[in-house]
């Protein structure tokens, strides 16, 4: 079965400006110094499960701790597009130094799936990408060992398409953005194929860990 790891970026400049309330600084999207430690140490963590591929966001943040988790495990990395994060509003995105903007849970609940807020990528826009995602992480040889080098918000989104299926919708986000996810935390997810739920098979992506920091 294809076993498929999970990461949110290590600390960046803008999570540092968020958590001390100073303004957005212009090199927000790469990693601060803790950051570069927790992928470091990330990588040192993920020494004996067998890594062989490394994928990761087009954001600078992302590529950083890819290359920080590469560096230690000898491994170089491929960028994939679709797993950027969440793109919010204009709205959200004024509201900077500080953070305080309203961003996607306040509205995309409440809204059709097709909707989105000026600037803003949709539910269906996100639940998309994750589904590209999914599919050629399953194209991938069976048995592989991946990690996903993503954000808080994409995890969330694989997370509700893999446990909901069909059925994920908006009316979920409220319920999974109350799992906590921090940087370099790790979720584990694996594609089954020979999965039975009562009786009944299941083809799939299962969640077997959630945000495990045990190295933090």
């Amino acid at each position: 079965m294809t076993v498929v790891y999970f990461t949110r970026h290590g600390e960046s400049r803008f999570n540092v400006a968020e958590r001390t309330g100073q303004p957005e600084p212009d090199d927000g999207d790469h990693l601060s110094e803790r950051g570069w430690e927790q992928a470091r140490g990330l990588g040192e963590r993920l020494k004996g499960e067998g890594i062989e591929r490394i994928i990761a966001s087009p954001y600078g943040r992302a590529q950083e701790t890819a290359q920080g988790i590469g560096e230690v495990l000898g491994l170089s990395f491929n960028t994939d597009e679709d797993l950027h994060e969440a793109v919010q509003s204009d709205a959200y995105r004024a509201a900077s130094p500080h953070f305080n903007g309203e961003g996607h849970i306040t509205w995309m609940p409440k809204s059709p799936p097709d909707h989105a807020e000026p600037g803003a990528e949709s539910f269906n826009d996100i639940l998309a990408r994750v589904q590209r995602v999914q599919t050629r992480l399953e194209e991938r040889v069976e048995s592989e060992r991946i990690l996903c080098v993503s954000h808080w918000g994409f995890i969330h989104y694989f997370t509700g398409a893999a446990l909901f299926r069909e059925a994920f919708s908006p009316a979920h986000l409220p319920a999974l953005y109350r799992m906590g996810h921090i940087n370099t935390g790790i979720t584990m997810f694996q594609q089954r194929r020979d999965y039975f739920i009562e009786g009944e098979r299941y083809d799939g992506w299962a969640l077997h860990t959630w945000n495990d920091q045990a190295h933090l």
